[in-house]
């Protein structure tokens, strides 16, 4: 019998490999695709200052920023420029796999090409059907990293996240954008923004294009992407198909039970304000397989055994998660009106240095309570709801 079997081998499922295999526990990851890290479906933006709390690899950084523009629609930007706040860009391929390296060396067992299609728990273990495997894989404790599906989650009692939104992306050679490009509009992209991130691979400038939203998402995407086509002077036909997604926002009711745990996006846990993920997940995999591993070394593994791991992500990330809620809940009832006012507010009204100084790529909390604290932003989003 196995101690920890991981069902998903993204950046939660592979951060928890390795801190639980570094321990000397016995895991295995069970990956579906034939290759870790693909297919991508994600932005790969993340605060520098990540890279040195968590130990991240570099290898995959592929360019660092701190500036960005906004823009209602496809009007005159606003720009951030900060040298406090640094985001890299990171290729999420070689990301992944550099993370399963870690894994692999600290003695974490990784399987690709290995699609579960049947769990179940009993009061002595965990056994996992992995399909066209004859043998079962047996272990003590699960933890389901497998990112934005929940049928594992439903059939433990778990619960779905509260809510849901649609993503679409391209990442394709692309004319190169001064900065990342920020947009926002109830007709382009509402509950949500469009984003045009650029980047160099091979010496050639790249941009992944995408947004995420409500409704319509690839209908949405294809207005997007003519407009940013005749901006740059690109043949719109030349943009592929996006990869579409369900992304999860809000963190399911529970993220144990009897010898399970989930983490990252099978936990719900991603960045209400920007849907982002990576952050989240790496984070919440480092902090249940630190509680993991006490529960596996005394072999308590109960449900209220294993409440230490949520307890943990939610000290950590709960905070951020209900501002982040909150500010999202507010924003989806500004009309276009009360975002370009929201702009022109930024573009005349100071609060660019209260930006600078309040925002971290990885925290929003602070940023967003300090921008509903300055009165002007108040009375845009007042006026926007009252009218």
């Amino acid at each position: 019998m196995r101690d920890v079997v991981i069902i998903g081998a993204g950046p939660a499922g592979l951060t928890t490999a390795a801190r639980l295999a570094a321990n000397g526990h016995d895991v295995v990851v069970l990956e579906e695709h034939q290759e870790v890290g693909q297919p991508v479906h994600c932005t790969g933006v993340l605060g520098m200052d990540a890279f040195d709390e968590l130990d991240l690899p570099r290898q995959a950084i592929l360019a660092i920023t701190g500036e960005a523009s906004f823009r209602y629609g496809h009007g005159e930007p606003v720009c951030v420029s900060t040298e406090r706040i640094q985001a890299a860009i990171v290729d999420r391929g070689p990301f992944d796999a550099a993370l399963a390296v870690r894994a692999r060396d600290r003695g974490a067992e990784i399987r690709t090409g290995a699609r579960v299609d049947t769990m179940a728990v009993d009061a002595d273990g965990v056994t996992v059907h992995v399909r066209h495997d004859a043998a079962p894989v047996r272990a003590r404790a699960c933890v389901l990293a497998c990112g934005a599906n929940y049928r594992f989650n439903r059939q433990l009692g778990l619960g779905v996240p509260r809510a849901f939104v649609q993503t679409a992306q391209v990442e394709m050679p692309f004319p190169q954008l001064p900065r990342i490009d920020i947009r926002l509009g109830r007709e382009l992209a509402p509950g949500g923004f469009a984003w045009g991130v650029p980047f160099a691979r091979r010496g050639e400038s790249y941009v992944r294009l995408g947004l995420f939203c409500d409704t319509h998402a690839s209908r949405r995407f294809r207005a997007f992407t003519e407009q940013m086509a005749r901006e740059a002077d690109v043949d719109a036909t030349s943009i592929p198909q996006p990869r579409l997604k369900m992304l999860p926002l809000g963190p399911v009711k529970r993220t144990v039970a009897e010898r399970v745990v989930a983490v990252g996006d099978a936990a719900g846990l991603v960045k209400p304000t920007t849907g982002g993920g990576i952050y989240y997940s790496i984070l919440s995999g480092a902090l249940v397989a630190d509680a993991l591993d006490g529960a596996l070394t005394r072999d308590q593994l109960t449900e209220r055994d294993l409440r230490a791991c949520e307890e943990g992500w939610r000290a950590r990330l709960g905070p951020d998660i209900r501002a982040g809620l909150a500010f999202r809940a507010l924003a989806s009832r500004i009309g276009d009106r009360g975002i370009q006012a929201l702009i022109e507010v930024a573009r005349v009204d100071g609060i660019m240095p209260l930006l600078k100084e309040t925002a971290d790529f990885n925290w929003h909390r602070r940023a967003a309570l300090a921008l509903l604290r300055h009165p002007s932003v108040r009375k845009a989003v007042l006026s926007s709801i009252w009218s």
